[in-house]
């Protein structure tokens, strides 16, 4: 019974993120097939996203009342359904609703596949959710290279959907069947508890930090096959290829960083990144054609790979008191930031293009670093610090 649920949550998990993923070597073909502008793939884009958030946030407060297995049976189901209409979508706003349920199914199983998994084992839930992140790598991985081989046959996105439609329906009949081990009572959210978060600066700057990394990051990855085919001039199956290697070099850094986590000071390390992701990010917008493009989408994975994991545990270590309330703010924060910053680079990338639009996520994620100095301010309040003595 428990290691068939912990399978099983490790296998949602690693679907989710190939949901997840696919969507960036996807764009283009739907650009072609529907005659899109980068605005209106920003727009695709957007909708998965926004589907992400609403569902992430109703689905905890669904599971509460109706149970966490019920809530992963129906989102299995949403999953399945929405990518089989998304295969026949005949036209653009079909479209954009089947991205908005598909993108709530995928935020649900990814949320609650690390809540189930901590139930499950409760004893060992830091190591084991830790571990659920190198299967959701493994997925983010695995989406972009299967996708971009059949694209580069020729296989038809349609064609894509409904064989993910097909397997998200078999794992669906797993999960039903498959008898969970009695579950702890989940930590409700309440709303009082949300409306003292919100009065408190220091909340709200952590909360600004993970709209900016969620955002910045979902763009840098979401949009970087449509960048390298279109303006460096990739291959379908190398601007596919471009997000898997991202996908890699994130999942090897955060098993190296998480080895050494206890070794390493928290701010420190999330603004140390911040800053390289920018600075790597706004490189990308002036590299042409080379190693160096790939080398650049490397360094851009390392920047990226522990961010949203650190700045969550410094948020729930700083408020511990209502870990689960703090825990569904930030993460509906990150998915505010998801829907909005990926439309905003396509915005920028009809009217300047995609090189100029790298500059969105590369402010974003200066803005991470530039937050956590306002934040060790605050901490130390009366004494004055610079960029220079937080790093001291």
């Amino acid at each position: 019974m428990k290691k068939s649920s912990t399978l099983l949550c490790f296998v949602i998990n690693s679907m989710s993120a190939v949901c997840i993923t696919i969507i960036a070597p996807t764009l283009l073909q739907l650009s072609k097939d529907f005659s899109l502008g980068l605005s209106e793939m920003g727009i695709l884009l957007t909708c998965q996203f926004v589907g992400f958030t609403v569902f992430v946030v109703a689905s905890g407060i669904t599971a509460d009342h109706t149970g966490k297995k019920n809530v992963v049976s129906g989102a299995l189901i949403m999953l399945a359904v929405s990518a089989l209409v998304l295969s026949f979508a005949p036209n653009y706003p079909l479209l954009c609703a089947a991205l908005f349920f598909l993108g709530g199914g995928m935020g649900i199983l990814e949320t609650m596949s690390n809540a189930l998994l901590a139930d499950i084992d409760p004893g060992n839930s830091v190591f084991m959710i830790n571990f659920l992140q190198v299967f959701f790598g493994l997925g983010a991985i695995l989406g972009p290279i299967l996708v971009g081989t059949a694209y580069s046959r020729n296989i038809s996105w349609r064609l894509v959907y409904q064989v993910i439609s097909v397997i998200t329906a078999a794992i669906a009949l797993w999960f039903v069947i498959n008898k969970l081990p009695p579950l702890p009572k989940a930590e409700k959210i309440h709303l009082k508890d949300v409306k003292a978060l919100m009065s408190d600066v220091r909340f709200l700057m952590i909360c600004f930090c993970m709209l900016s990394y969620t955002g910045a990051e979902s763009s840098g990855w979401g949009w970087l096959s449509t960048y390298t085919e279109t303006n460096l001039g990739f291959s379908v199956f190398e601007s596919s290829a471009a997000v898997a290697v991202f996908w890699i070099a994130v999942t090897v850094s955060r098993l190296i960083i998480s080895l050494s986590i206890k070794k390493l000071n928290l701010v420190k390390l999330i603004m140390s990144l911040a800053v390289s992701a920018g600075i790597v990010c706004a490189a990308m917008g002036i590299m042409r054609r080379g190693i160096f493009v790939w080398i650049v989408i490397v360094l851009l994975g390392v920047a990226c790979s522990s961010q949203w994991g650190m700045i969550l545990s410094y948020g729930t270590e700083r408020y511990r008191r209502n870990s689960g309330t703090v825990f569904a703010v930030l993460l509906a924060s990150g998915g505010i930031g998801m829907s909005i910053v990926p439309y905003l680079m396509g915005f920028v990338g009809d009217r300047l293009g995609m090189r100029v639009s790298l500059a969105i996520p590369a402010l974003f994620f200066m803005s991470i670093a530039f937050t956590f100095i306002a934040i060790v301010r605050l901490e130390n309040r009366g004494t004055v610090l610079s960029g220079r003595d937080v790093f001291k």
